[in-house]
């Protein structure tokens, strides 16, 4: 009898499970979640190297950095276009965006004498800056590039 007893306690104190200890998940489910999380964690760095390991390096730029004039602009158009040239084919974001426009930055202005230096260019990946952006390359065949380069569509510069 005494047996009965006991196994009537417990079911009584069974029962008496407060509202907070039924809304926590069992331990074994928590275990469960960190394990998964953790497995995503790893696959995912795992996935990023992966990544990185099929990056290619950055292409060599075409042509020469241009000298700047003493007050740090370029002397002429040809030499900001060739500017532009030079830092977006060295890098794949720039030579698949970048369309060079080159400006004078010069301007005159009413009562103030004419300065010596009136090149003052400067070159930019697009004309939003307004009329005064020149564009420096045109582009006229299908297998050119945006810096009138040709190229071969089989084997790109930038995949």
């Amino acid at each position: 009898m005494p047996s009965k007893m006991i196994s009537s306690d417990a079911n009584t104190k069974c029962n008496k499970i407060s509202p907070q200890q039924r809304s926590t998940p069992p331990y074994s489910i928590i275990m469960v979640a960190t394990r998964v999380l953790a497995v995503a964690l790893c696959l995912g760095t795992a996935y990023s190297a992966l990544l990185r390991a099929e990056q290619q390096p950055p292409p060599d730029p075409v042509g020469s950095a241009p000298d700047k004039d003493k007050d740090g602009a370029f002397k002429t158009k040809v030499d900001a276009c060739a500017g532009c040239k030079f830092a977006a084919t060295g890098s794949c974001a720039m030579y698949k965006t970048c369309i060079c426009y080159a400006t004078n930055t010069f301007f005159s202005a009413a009562g103030i004498p004419n300065p010596t230096d009136t090149n003052n260019w400067h070159w930019a990946c697009g004309a939003e800056g307004g009329d005064k952006y020149e564009l420096c390359f045109k582009v006229d065949e299908t297998y050119q590039d945006l810096f009138g380069d040709k190229f071969d569509p089989n084997a790109p510069k930038c995949p």
